[in-house]
């Protein structure tokens, strides 16, 4: 058995330097893309952008666009949501404290669709993406401190001063975090 070992051991390694490497290219020469497109920011708030195929028809193609971008943005919410009941979760734990109402999440949905309401389009551009037009959108829900404070509210928790301003931080950086996946994820497709 012993003298089999590096044999095998030969043949696995050769199996993995034999694996094809297929990497895709992010943009295409003739392709043209606003630089929000691939990397949503706002000062204001959550951003989003989404884009799709050019049918011809303004009005049909700007809503699905800017619906696709506020579905991210009520995911953004709910991430932020379950991050905040971790966090809340630890800490609870680490102070001996009962856990007691709803959570950030069970709350999240109702909570972004509140929000997805002040949910308003900042851009819209057309782009070429592997020599396809397309429409795009930027859509920004500018007061994340009212959609926190909802949260919290609707949850029921009591948060002492220090806690709701560390898991406010948390939740406005979970949107940094958001935005360094979905460029990642651009670059890899």
């Amino acid at each position: 058995m012993k003298k089999f070992l590096p044999v095998i051991a030969a043949l696995a390694l050769g199996a993995c330097s034999s694996t094809e490497n297929t990497q895709s290219e992010p943009l295409a020469k003739n392709d043209s893309v606003p630089s929000w497109v691939l990397l949503p920011v706002s000062e204001k708030g959550l951003a989003s952008s989404s884009c799709v195929p050019w049918s011809g028809s303004m009005a049909v193609d700007r809503a699905q666009a800017i619906a696709a971008a506020r579905a991210d943005l009520s995911q953004q919410i709910q991430v932020k949501a379950s991050v905040m009941d971790k966090l809340y979760q630890r800490k609870a734990q680490s102070n001996d404290e009962l856990n007691v109402g709803g959570t950030f999440e069970q709350v999240s949905k109702q909570v972004a669709q509140q929000s997805l309401v002040g949910a308003v389009p900042q851009e819209v551009a057309f782009a070429k993406l592997d020599g396809v037009k397309q429409l795009c959108t930027l859509v920004v829900i500018s007061n994340t401190q009212e959609t926190f404070n909802n949260l919290v509210a609707q949850s029921g928790k009591r948060l002492d001063p220090s806690s709701r301003e560390a898991l406010y931080e948390e939740f406005k950086a979970q949107k940094a975090i958001k935005e360094l996946e979905k460029e990642l994820e651009n670059l890899n497709n």
